[in-house]
């Protein structure tokens, strides 16, 4: 039987090289995001490499307060049921905390965590009375690091790792398999969309892009990891090691540490 892969967000950065990878192994293809033209060249470009691709893009706005109902109900109707769920989609925002704009704010912390923590309870619980499922979580390095002017970004990240690891052991007894793949700085349109007017947001750019990945070699570790149903994975063994160091330090020391990293680097 076709397996059926759903990503949020995923046409276009890592997601979409994910939906080559899932495309490239046979999957049904399920994608979930917001434009409308980047969903349809998706199709052409997934037909292009396999002529049969079953491919469903939807178009929703998913920072929706319902939109993860709203995919359960899509999915149900079309009497689709998923074997992988990619929780893909987010952003993140720049700049001192207290200067945010909160609607931008709420939209980010709805992709980032809640749409995710939905998805996961709505499609995880198919998953567990059918006793199979695969579930990814794309959490992040800023996930390890408390890091000023960046602060609600990387505590959304941190909040994806930790609620991974214990969805994992929740599932793990009924068949359902939870990875968190952390990446690193991607080359993707991710850093400008975080970009604001304060003079920090030339630090951290600078800061976070001492390396650099690109979207397929960051989607070919994930899929690995996935494949190789890791609960926890970092797409090269130097972002791993970073990560360790990074957990060693105590939170004070880091948020201090990357405070100075930011202001000189502007």
């Amino acid at each position: 039987m076709t397996r059926t892969v759903l990503i949020t967000g995923g046409a276009g950065g890592i997601g979409r090289e994910f939906c080559k990878l899932f495309n490239n192994d046979g999957y049904r293809i399920v994608v979930f995001s917001l434009l409308q033209e980047e969903l349809d060249q998706l199709g052409k470009d997934l037909k292009a490499q396999r002529a049969n691709v079953d491919y469903h893009g939807v178009q929703m706005d998913l920072s929706e307060p319902d939109a993860a109902e709203r995919i359960v109900e899509w999915l149900d109707q079309e009497k689709i049921e998923l074997d992988v769920l990619v929780n893909n989609v987010g952003f993140g925002m720049m700049g001192e905390h207290v200067e945010q704009d909160s609607k931008k704010l709420e939209r980010m912390l709805t992709l980032n965590n809640i749409l995710l923590s939905k998805l996961c309870m709505l499609v995880g619980a198919k998953m567990k009375a059918r006793g199979t499922g695969q579930i990814m979580n794309i959490g992040s390095l800023a996930g390890f690091c408390p890091m000023p002017f960046f602060a609600a970004y990387s505590a959304s990240k941190a909040f994806v790792i930790n609620f991974s690891a214990s969805l994992h052991e929740e599932l793990k007894p009924y068949g359902v398999q939870v990875t968190c793949f952390c990446p690193s700085t991607t080359k993707t349109a991710f850093l400008d969309t975080a970009q604001s007017k304060h003079q920090s947001s030339s630090g951290i750019t600078k800061f976070v892009s001492t390396q650099i990945d690109t979207p397929e070699e960051v989607a070919i570790a994930g899929y690995k990891a996935l494949n190789e149903k890791k609960i926890f994975a970092l797409p090269s063994l130097p972002i791993t090691l970073q990560s360790i160091w990074i957990r060693t330090m105590p939170l004070r020391y880091m948020a201090n540490f990357v405070f100075k990293k930011s202001v000189k680097e502007q």
